[in-house]
């Protein structure tokens, strides 16, 4: 039977030795000092590491997955006799229909996303797990890449981050838990690893919730706010350009007042009751951050534009402040 994972140096001699448990343990080490600090740039560095040790369980777990299936060439042979009428028993015919081939193992090597969607078909990740791992991926390259990342809730993020990794650790069975080690003084153990990383946290549920309610219905109140002086601002542009019989302006900062102006008065109850219900409707940790993560989405498509409008807004203010004072 095949041995067939996605990863290119499956094969190394060290691979399976519990050299690779320690990296882990040491990142973990590494998670705990940041988040222990409490500040957000500490935060922010624990977020990208539990999303790197994420990525290592999940990466791990689907060499555990294709361990056992068939190689590709085998598994053509048989799609070939079976297409020329051939019948096959039941336990091939499910391993020929499942089989992962050379391309799709070439994206769940490449993507997050495919890996969580391969794990939540072979019902290691739940759907929520699912989601909610593609999404926390997206804030870590927001953290990394683009310097974002919503310091209010930041520590909240880190904390469900480090129980949602330590889930997926605990559920982990991997190949081979050899002992050898170029530190034999310091072995840890796979199943030690999910008891480091959430060791001596507590999960108040609550307080996070109405954390992030209080959070999203900050943005909510600021986003009103920029779309209702937009609205007043775009109104004076048309009347102005009636006063003069002129067209209204065609440049950037009009385009602007109109993506602001498509928000409407339902977009803005829903979002502040969907905020509230933050607080109220509290099931589990996963299924709050799914909800808290749904408005995030919703609310960061309008925000760019809303702080874009501001800036401009404060610019001109400034300008009009300095020429009154004779700057």
């Amino acid at each position: 039977m095949g041995f067939q994972p996605f990863a290119d140096d499956w094969d190394r001699p060290q691979s399976y030795s519990s050299e690779q448990w320690r990296w882990l343990a040491v990142e973990i080490a590494e998670i705990r000092q940041c988040a222990a600090v409490g500040d957000q740039a500490h935060d922010r560095l624990a977020f990208i590491l539990i999303d790197h040790l994420v990525e290592v369980i999940l990466g791990r777990e689907v060499n555990t997955q294709l361990v056992h299936q068939l190689p590709d060439r085998l598994v053509e042979e048989m799609q070939e006799d079976r297409d020329n009428g051939g019948k096959l028993e039941p336990l091939l015919e499910t391993k020929v229909t499942e089989h992962v081939g050379p391309e799709q193992r070439r994206k769940i090597k490449a993507h997050l996303h495919d890996r969580t969607k391969y794990l939540a078909k072979k019902k290691f990740l739940t759907s929520e797990e699912h989601v909610l791992l593609d999404r926390m991926h997206k804030y870590r390259n927001a953290a990394y890449h683009q310097d974002t990342l919503e310091v209010d809730v930041i520590g909240d993020l880190v904390l469900a981050y480090r129980m949602l990794a330590s889930q997926l650790l605990a559920r982990h069975r991997p190949l081979s838990w050899a002992m050898a080690t170029s530190d034999p003084g310091g072995v840890v153990t796979p199943q030690e690893l999910a008891g480091l990383l959430t060791d001596g946290l507590e999960l108040d549920l609550k307080g996070v919730a109405r954390r992030f309610s209080s959070h999203c219905a900050k943005r909510v109140d600021d986003i009103s706010e920029t779309v209702i002086t937009a609205r007043t601002m775009l109104h004076m542009y048309v009347i102005d350009a009636e006063d003069r019989n002129d067209p209204l302006p065609d440049d950037k900062f009009h385009d602007l007042l109109k993506t602001l102006e498509h928000i409407t008065p339902a977009n803005i109850q829903s979002w502040a009751k969907r905020a509230a219900t933050l607080k109220t409707n509290i099931k589990t940790l996963e299924n709050l951050m799914i909800r808290y993560t749904d408005l995030d989405q919703e609310l960061r498509k309008i925000e760019p534009s809303a702080k874009r409008f501001e800036a401009i807004l404060g610019h001109w203010r400034q300008n009009c402040i300095d020429e009154l004072r004779g700057r």
